[in-house]
């Protein structure tokens, strides 16, 4: 993951007296320093270097902080010097500690987002910069941008327009190249870049839906406190989190992947070859299930080991669970005509001896000359390393990791079977109201 920078180096006047002697990171908050608080955070999203950005009692942080070895993190320090360069020149300032490019997030905001699918967002628009933004409203704080669902249009913290219905949700992310300008050693502030970019129409937007909170001013400051005593995430929380990510995970695919799956299905068929869907757990389930919608939409000769409890449990009783899969696709007279489909979340590993059976099963469909599909997640194990198509589900919360891959087994799947170059048969809720559409004409559903 880029590794992100952290803009503390303000001198929190709005919270005097609190800030005379202790820097805004170091304020407590549910009982903990904040910047307790945010890199707990930040590392739970997989971040796993951070560059602080200090100006104003930055000493204090360090001393506190370190190298970050306690939160699971490399830390390093920027400083500003005898001169404040404003947050975009404390940047510039960093950019020797923070390379090509990096998030940057506000000192003072506590924003529980899904990163990986930002940093995916940001790769994917190919700009100089992406801002993050939520639809405010005016709720929580004064509007501020003109997003257009892609790109910010307009963006001014001073200059306000009617159209404003969302602000700059303080965290983004930044190439090098955003903060290149003639007056490399004067003050900036990151406000005058992103309005600068937006004219240009070189600044993405992303939407995220959960609102943001701070400590700047004393109200924030309470705020925060209680959400963060509370326990931070509720039942609702979670539930906006989850759709928020698989939503990430739905733009994410690789859709290129299914494509070439896709061609490869339809050759199979067009030769009479077989179809073997090889799972454990809940790719196991996921398999009987496609096996069906394979057998009954497309017409493909499908089958799962898993599907036949008997000769299952058998084969593990007297062989062993290793080489369970391989021994059953021996007994099918796998070919080369026919195909092997994997649906697991690691893909297996040899190197570390998970699902072995997957792993000995794909090496003989291998030896024998059979194609390998799969879907799979993390970062697609031995699966991808041998596969002709292969679908990695994107990571974008490592602590939903088998949630979100085992479900988009089932999306990519169910995808693939109503191809129009693959689907034989109509599903029957279709049919039924194709000819309900029609009247009623031939419809013997009941």
């Amino acid at each position: 993951m880029l590794p992100i920078a952290i803009l503390a180096g303000g001198a929190a006047s709005r919270l005097r007296p609190l800030t005379e002697a202790t820097p805004k990171s170091l304020v407590e908050v549910a009982g903990k320093p904040f910047i307790v608080h945010q890199l707990n955070l930040l590392r739970r999203e997989g971040v796993e270097r951070a560059v602080l950005c200090v100006g104003h009692l930055g000493e204090k942080i360090k001393e506190f902080v370190g190298d970050g070895a306690s939160f699971g993190l490399q830390v390093a320090y920027s400083f500003d010097g005898d001169r404040l360069l404003g947050t975009a020149g404390a940047l510039r300032h960093a950019l020797p500690l923070l390379g090509e490019a990096f998030f940057v997030l506000y000192g003072d905001s506590y924003l529980d987002v899904a990163l990986h699918s930002i940093e995916l967002a940001f790769q994917r628009r190919g700009l100089p910069a992406l801002m993050t933004v939520f639809r405010n409203e005016g709720r929580w704080d004064t509007s501020n941008v003109v997003y257009d669902g892609a790109r910010i249009i307009y963006y001014d913290k001073r200059a306000r327009r009617s159209d404003m219905r969302y602000i700059d949700y303080g965290l983004g992310v930044l190439t090098a190249g955003a903060l290149a300008g003639e007056n490399a050693e004067q003050p900036l502030d990151l406000a005058e870049v992103y309005s600068g970019l937006a004219a240009r129409d070189m600044l993405a937007g992303y939407e995220v839906f959960r609102r943001f909170y701070e400590i700047g001013t004393p109200a924030g400051l309470a705020e925060t406190d209680r959400y963060l005593s509370e326990g931070a995430m509720g039942i609702g929380d979670h539930t906006k989190t989850y759709y928020e990510e698989v939503a990430a995970v739905a733009a994410a695919i690789d859709q290129s992947a299914i494509e070439r799956m896709i061609g490869m299905l339809i050759d199979l068929r067009d030769r009479g070859g077989r179809l073997f869907i090889l799972g454990v757990g809940g790719g196991a389930a996921n398999a009987g299930h496609a096996v069906n919608d394979f057998r009954k939409i497309c017409g493909i000769e499908a089958y799962a080991p898993t599907d036949n409890v008997s000769e299952l449990t058998a084969r593990i009783n007297d062989n062993g669970w290793p080489t369970v899969f391989a021994e059953w696709l021996r007994g099918s007279r796998i070919g080369d005509k026919d195909a092997v489909l994997v649906f697991s979340v690691g893909g297996g590993s040899e190197k570390l001896n998970v699902s072995a059976n997957i792993v000995e099963g794909l090496k003989l469909a291998k030896s024998v000359g059979a194609k390998v599909i799969g879907v799979v997640g993390r970062d697609g194990g031995y699966t991808r390393e041998v596969a002709d198509a292969c679908v990695v589900v994107p990571t974008i919360n490592p602590a939903m990791v088998t949630a979100h891959t085992e479900a988009f087994q089932a999306v990519v799947w169910h995808g693939i079977v109503s191809h129009p170059k693959l689907l034989q048969h109509e599903m029957k809720w279709e049919a039924v109201s194709a000819v309900a559409a029609r009247g009623g004409r031939d419809c013997d559903a009941g």
